[in-house]
């Protein structure tokens, strides 16, 4: 019987059919070359490599070489040089033996603490120049000017000036202790047996320890590009022809009350101010009249609800920080059927600039017309200046409590001289440089770790050569930062480490690479590269087999040819 398996079937479709075939395929013995099957291989591997190379170049992702840091260590170093805000300290004191008072008290066990990063030093004056006699007698405003003469331009060194207190009994307005506008402090004595005692009280209250001082920035405003946008907003809640108000803020506003602020806030950040006027913008949130404060009020309960999600209050169409938002603050004129409109403290009193603070989000101070009343053959009115004094006023009370500004010095009995231009002292400058260095050290270290585990985590991620640059930028800034902070040049430092804050965030949240547009499961690639693959891969092989099985059958003939020419001769 004849066999009817497949593997029979395949090998007499393939048989020579007769005896012409059969000598072709035995070509007398001669062993064939296999030049079709070669060339089929050949092409066959040129193409596969080919194919392999495009699939690779489309499914593996880019990756850089990123810069590497020890995140420990790097932490480490930066609390080392950051914990403390280092600086010295100039007593100039007029007293008999006062370089041994200094000495004395510098070394008492009370400033033992303040010792570690403060030095303490005596600068006596020279006799005969008379101008500590003069700052006795001299009102605060003018020891505070005439003290800017002794400033130094490091901006690590503080200057204490102790004078005898020639003040008269009803002579309140001049301090004991006092607090200037720059990097100075003055203290008035009348007994030099009590005077090493005060001095050392005192220098204990200046010198904290900066865990008890520094203040502490909003995270919010922590921004790593080191811009504050000040958003400004006159809310008519409803407006009326003679009840309409309006300002123009660059004139009325920035230019008379607000011009010194961003610079004297340069060294910590960048200040941008913008304004717009909104109207029918009522409050959700309906007052209450009262009878002891004559007018309508809201509670601090009420305020967190009193501002209306729906205001169209963002500002500003050009500029949006990447890890931050703006500092809202909002001028509101209510309406007229709920004037006057008071706010209240915690103790249902009315507070000093009839405002108060959203904490992360801003501020808001209410504005009642005069009288309440209607202003006859008029459209719009202008706010008055005694109005935008109040509103600038209460903007930065607000700011400084924003940025942690506190007055941790007040409850030390001190009197400390408001600025009058900048809203922000010298000294209160300086604290703030270095709160903000170290929050932008401990932000550029943590995105970095968050950075390397992405990027060790997930083998296939993209990290193209810009982010690896950024990574770099970030890494030699923080260095740097390290290294000017051990050196105590706060500002120096404080702009590196803003830097590398902002190279750290750019890289993160680059959205080529590291926003998962670049990172797709293995299937999903092999899935996106097998309708190219397989049409062209496919017809080879099937042709490459069927050669082979073709130069296996005439080798197998040749080589009956040449057994059966051998048994013939």
């Amino acid at each position: 019987f004849a066999s009817t398996s497949p593997r029979a079937r395949r090998a007499r479709a393939h048989a020579p059919r007769d005896d012409a075939e059969r000598a072709r395929f035995a070509k007398g013995g001669a062993t064939p070359r296999g030049k079709r099957l070669a060339m089929l291989a050949h092409a066959l591997t040129t193409l596969g490599v080919a194919l392999a190379m495009a699939a690779r170049a489309v499914t593996v992702p880019t990756r850089a070489r990123t810069a590497r840091v020890d995140h420990e260590d790097a932490a480490t170093r930066a609390a080392r040089a950051t914990s403390t805000r280092r600086a010295r300290a100039r007593v100039w004191i007029d007293a008999e033996g006062g370089e041994n008072i200094v000495r004395e008290v510098a070394r008492r066990r009370g400033l033992e603490d303040v010792a570690r990063w403060v030095t303490i030093e005596a600068a006596t004056p020279r006799r005969g120049e008379g101008w500590m006699d003069a700052l006795a007698a001299a009102s605060d405003e003018d020891v505070d000017a005439r003290t800017r003469a002794l400033a130094d331009e490091n901006a690590t060194v503080y200057d204490f000036v102790v004078v005898r207190d020639r003040r008269g009994e009803n002579d309140e307005e001049r301090g004991k202790f006092v607090v200037g506008t720059h990097r100075a402090a003055w203290m008035r004595f009348d007994d030099e047996r009590l005077l090493a005692d005060e001095l050392e009280e005192r220098l204990r209250a200046l010198f904290a320890p900066a865990d008890e001082t520094t203040p502490s920035a909003s995270p919010f405003l922590t921004t790593s590009d080191g811009i504050l946008l000040a958003s400004f907003s006159l809310v008519n809640a409803e407006p009326t022809p003679g009840y309409a108000f309006s300002w123009d803020f660059q004139r009325d506003v920035e230019q008379p009350f607000l011009g010194a602020l961003p610079e004297a806030l340069s060294r910590v950040l960048e200040v941008r101010i913008e304004a717009q006027v909104l109207r029918h913008a009522r409050s959700r949130v309906r007052p209450m009249w009262s009878d002891k404060h004559r007018g309508y009020v809201v509670d601090s309960k009420q305020t967190p609800f009193f501002i209306d999600s729906d205001w169209p209050i963002d500002t500003s169409v050009t500029y949006t920080p990447i890890d931050g938002k703006p500092l809202h603050f909002v001028v509101y004129v209510p309406p007229q059927t709920e004037c006057p409109l008071y706010v209240l403290d915690d103790n249902h009193e009315l507070t000093a600039t009839n405002a108060f603070i959203v904490e992360g989000w801003g501020g808001l101070v209410v504005v009642n017309p005069p009288g309440c009343a209607v202003a006859r053959g008029e459209n719009e009115i202008r706010l008055r200046n005694d109005e935008v004094v109040n509103v600038v006023n209460a903007f930065v009370r607000q700011l400084r409590i924003h940025l942690g500004a506190g007055e941790f010095l007040q409850k030390f009995g001190a009197k400390v001289l408001p600025p009058k231009h900048t809203g922000f002292a010298t000294w209160e400058v300086d604290a703030l440089v270095h709160s903000r260095l170290v929050a932008d050290a401990q932000s550029t270290i943590s995105t970095l770790k968050s950075l390397d585990e992405v990027i060790s985590s997930i083998a296939d991620i993209a990290v193209p050569d810009a982010i690896a640059e950024r990574i770099l930028e970030s890494v030699e800034a923080l260095e740097r930062a390290i290294d000017l902070a051990q050196n105590a040049r706060y500002d120096e430092a404080g702009a590196s480490a803003r830097s590398a804050h902002a190279a750290a965030e750019r890289a993160f949240f680059d959205p080529f690479s590291l926003g998962g547009l670049e990172s797709f499961p293995f299937e999903y690639k092999v899935a996106s590269v097998m309708p190219i693959i397989l049409p062209t891969i496919f017809p080879l092989m099937l042709g490459f087999m069927r050669e082979m099985r073709h130069f296996q059958l005439r080798r197998r003939e040749a080589f009956r040819a040449s057994e059966s020419s051998k048994k013939t001769s």
